[in-house]
């Protein structure tokens, strides 16, 4: 298990504790698109529909990995 991967917000944390972790507003909590029962920053500004847990889980693209 890796350390460093960001912890996936349960879908049943009340939506002010959330956003707390998220770093966003309560109203711009949502389900991550991906299913995985986990929350993200889903709505506004910098919103981003997959949480931080399946961002990290998420493989590079391969032109990405050859640029590093």
């Amino acid at each position: 298990m890796n350390d460093d991967a960001p912890l996936r917000v349960p879908s049943d944390t009340p939506a002010a504790s959330a956003a707390l972790m998220l770093g966003c507003s309560p109203s711009q909590v949502g389900p991550c698109v991906r299913a995985c029962g986990g929350l993200t920053a889903r709505y506004g500004v910098s919103a981003n529909p997959v949480c931080p847990a399946c961002q990290h889980d998420r493989p590079l693209a391969p032109a990405v990995r050859r640029r590093g």
